[in-house]
């Protein structure tokens, strides 16, 4: 008896189109752009930046892997040396220092958020349902993805500085809570009307 295996035929990756390396590119240095949009703060290392839009706007207009890439690219040019972090800082100082725990949470937020909207599950969730559905699955992944930036970020700057959870939450998360629900809010009400135009790329 000759037994005969079936091989499974081997999953070959496609490359990433020229458009979507261009649209991963744009939105690497539109979260550059924003990041710079940042108001320094005299009771607190945490400036008040803008970048956090940026991350919510690439989760919301693009696929999930292609949200994740543009804020990896945006670390990494960061890592390298680029002034694309807040107050044009660069290096992987900067990345590593006690604020960089908020940064490197955010290509988990830009994927979460396109999960939720972008995926092939999530868009059959929204599939049929109103406007106000749409709206509140974006609301809800983000302030899922802030939650994680509350938690990560804090954890790592608790980490880098010695400072107590407690006191860190006074220090980097309570003073913002207002202004990023409205960050949140913008998102939904400005950017999430704009995926029409971005599903068939």
């Amino acid at each position: 008896m000759t037994s005969h295996t079936t091989k499974k035929p081997l999953m070959i990756k496609k490359p990433l189109k020229i458009k979507e390396l261009t649209l991963i590119g744009i939105f690497t240095a539109v979260t550059a752009v924003l990041a710079q949009v940042a108001i320094p703060l005299p009771f607190t290392p945490m400036p008040i930046s803008f970048g956090l839009v940026a991350v919510y706007v690439s989760g919301i207009l693009l696929k999930p892997k292609h949200a994740v890439f543009a804020q990896i690219c945006y670390l990494l040019l960061g890592a390298a040396g680029l002034p694309v972090f807040a107050n044009f800082r660069g290096g992987i100082g900067a990345l590593l220092g006690p604020t960089g725990g908020y940064l490197m949470v955010y290509p988990v937020m830009a994927g979460l958020v396109s999960l939720a909207l972008n995926s092939r599950i999530g868009m059959q969730l929204g599939y049929g349902q109103s406007k106000a559905w749409v709206f509140l699955k974006a609301g809800a992944s983000m302030c899922l993805a802030h939650t994680l930036l509350y938690l990560g970020g804090t954890g790592w700057f608790c980490l880098t500085t010695g400072i107590a959870f407690q006191d860190a939450l006074a220090l980097t998360v309570y003073p913002f809570i207002p202004l990023d629900a409205v960050k949140i809010a913008f998102c939904i009400f400005t950017v999430v009307p704009m995926r029409s135009r971005m599903k068939n790329y």
